[in-house]
C-alpha cells in the first residue's frame, strides 16, 4: 500500500483558542493548550476531527455515502481514512506547534518567550436562547495571537489502499478555514497550506485535482475496493 505523508502550515488570521480546560496557574480563567516548552499547540486529535468533519461535508455535497452515525460500520471513504469503533485509522495525526512566521520550528535550541505568543482577553458567556449576556459570567480567556503559524512535518502520515485518497484529505484541508473554539467570538480563522507526499514524492496540485476527480468519479464510495 502507498505511503502517504502530509506536511501542514496553518497561518492564523485571527486569534486561536484551543482550551486546556483550566487556568494552569495563569491569570486567565481559561487557558490554551501548550507543549512542554510552553508554545501554543493545535492537538493532532483536533486536526483529525476538523478534517473528518470537512471531509464528511464535502462527500455529502457530492452525493457520496458517509456514516449515518458514529457506530456505522458501512464501507465509506470516511471509515477508510479515519477509522471507526471497530477499525483503526491507517493514518496518524500529529500535534502542530504555533510559532511566529519564519521561525525555525525544528531548532531545539531556539528560545522563545511563550508569553509573547499569547494574550488574555475579557469575555462573557452568552445565553443562546435570549441572545444576551449571562449575569455574573465575565471571565478572562487566554488566546494565541493571530499571525502565528502552526505546523508539523509530517502532520499526517500512514498508508492508504488507494493513493488517490490523499487528494480527498488535501481538498478537505484546503476547505477547513476555522480551527479551535470561540468561532462566535471571531477566533480561529486560518489559511491552510498542505503539502502531499506519496511514496516520497511531492504530489503537485494539478495531479491532486486529477486524483480527486478520478476518485469521486467512481461513485461507489467503497474505498476498501479502490
Amino acid at each position: 500500500m502507498p505511503e502517504v505523508r502530509i506536511d501542514l502550515l496553518i497561518t492564523c488570521t485571527s486569534a486561536l483558542s484551543v482550551g486546556a480546560g483550566g487556568s494552569s496557574g495563569s491569570l486567565a480563567d481559561k487557558s490554551i493548550v501548550r507543549d512542554g516548552r510552553g508554545r501554543p499547540l493545535l492537538p493532532g486529535s483536533q486536526v483529525k476531527g476538523k478534517v473528518r468533519h470537512t471531509t464528511e461535508a464535502l462527500l455529502h455535497q457530492l452525493g457520496e455515502p458517509t456514516p449515518a452515525h458514529f457506530d456505522d460500520e458501512a464501507k465509506t471513504y470516511i471509515k477508510t481514512l479515519f477509522g471507526s469503533p471497530r477499525q483503526r485509522s491507517p493514518l496518524r495525526f500529529f500535534d502542530l506547534i504555533g510559532l511566529p512566521a519564519g521561525e525555525d520550528r525544528d531548532d531545539p535550541l531556539r528560545q522563545i518567550d511563550p508569553q509573547a505568543l499569547v494574550e488574555i482577553r475579557p469575555a462573557v458567556s452568552i445565553n443562546r436562547r435570549r441572545g444576551t449576556a449571562e449575569d455574573e459570567r465575565l471571565f478572562f480567556q487566554e488566546v494565541a495571537l493571530d499571525g502565528l503559524v502552526y505546523g508539523a512535518t509530517p502532520a499526517i502520515r500512514g498508508t492508504l489502499a488507494d493513493a488517490r485518497l490523499a487528494a480527498l484529505l488535501w481538498a478537505a484541508l484546503r476547505l477547513t478555514t476555522r480551527w479551535g473554539g470561540g468561532s462566535t467570538r471571531g477566533f480561529g480563522w486560518a489559511e491552510v497550506v498542505p503539502t502531499v507526499w506519496v511514496e516520497g514524492t511531492v504530489r503537485e496540485e494539478e495531479a491532486l485535482e486529477a486524483d480527486l476527480r478520478a476518485l469521486l468519479g467512481k461513485g461507489d464510495g467503497d474505498a476498501a475496493q479502490a
